[in-house]
């Protein structure tokens, strides 16, 4: 009777560590389709060249926020951010997007980050 009385006990014991492990799981799933605004920084010494690229990030369905110049060492240089609703798990791909279109209009890039609230 201890014998099966273990095994019982065993079987909830397990029971209770898989049903836990599966809402952890559902929350993390849930957390990464959380929607949040991600925002990205542009610059650049050329105007044209950030124009094209905003240009593009706008009909892409990208906000374009304070295109704006100003001065760098003597120098006038160019910038904006961009802002977007994306999922947590899309940032990983949009980082990478605006790298790559960064490299395509000679832009530099400097990185996402998520408006303070």
């Amino acid at each position: 009777m201890k014998k099966i009385m273990k095994y019982i006990l065993v079987i909830c014991l397990i029971c209770c560590l898989v049903g836990c492990n599966n809402t952890k799981k559902e929350d993390s799933i849930r957390h990464l389709n959380k929607e949040m605004i991600l925002e990205q920084y542009f610059y650049s010494s050329n105007e044209e060249d950030l124009r094209e690229l905003s240009d593009k990030l706008r009909k892409e369905g990208y906000g374009i926020n304070d295109f704006k110049s100003y001065e760098l060492r003597g120098e006038t240089e160019w910038s904006f951010y961009t802002s977007k609703e994306v999922t947590e798990k899309e940032i990983n791909k949009e980082d990478v997007k605006s790298e790559k279109y960064a490299k395509e209009f000679n832009v530099g890039y400097d990185g996402h980050g998520f408006p303070l609230e």
